[in-house]
């Protein structure tokens, strides 16, 4: 990878962040009203919540990130949705997953945003590079 080629990348790594955050905090809200609704923070049925704020964040990122972080003209929605459907099940597992096991004690809501947390940013960070290299590649 050439000096340009890692300045673009890096750049475009930190608008990814940026409108990763935004769709994180979307996420987090969507997912902590439905727990605070039901009552369940905790287990497999977080699945549940987990898609349905998929679809909120899912929707804001595909266009934020190919108007701004990727410049593509190209309609890759299909390719990203399958990107995004993929992740989203990993990290609807990881994150379900991660709430039955609170090996620190921690309250029950805390624990289930930090899993909620440490799930999202593996799944994030995995989404953006096959993002970069697949699905807004550029050719």
């Amino acid at each position: 990878m050439n000096k340009v080629n890692a300045k673009e990348t890096i750049w475009e790594l930190i608008k990814y962040a940026l409108i990763g955050t935004v769709n994180f905090l979307l996420d987090m809200v969507v997912v902590n009203i439905l727990m605070y609704i039901f009552q369940i923070y905790k287990g497999y049925t977080l699945v549940f919540f987990n898609v349905i704020s998929f679809f909120v964040y899912s929707t804001n990122g595909y266009f934020m990130n190919k108007k701004y972080t990727f410049k593509s003209n190209e309609s890759s929605y299909p390719k990203y949705i399958t990107v995004l459907a993929i992740s989203m099940l990993l990290d609807s597992l990881m994150f379900s997953t991660l709430t039955l096991y609170n090996v620190f004690g921690l309250n029950k809501v805390l624990w289930a945003n930090i899993s909620k947390l440490i799930a999202f940013a593996t799944t994030g960070t995995l989404c953006f590079i096959v993002n970069k290299f697949v699905v807004f590649k550029k050719e």
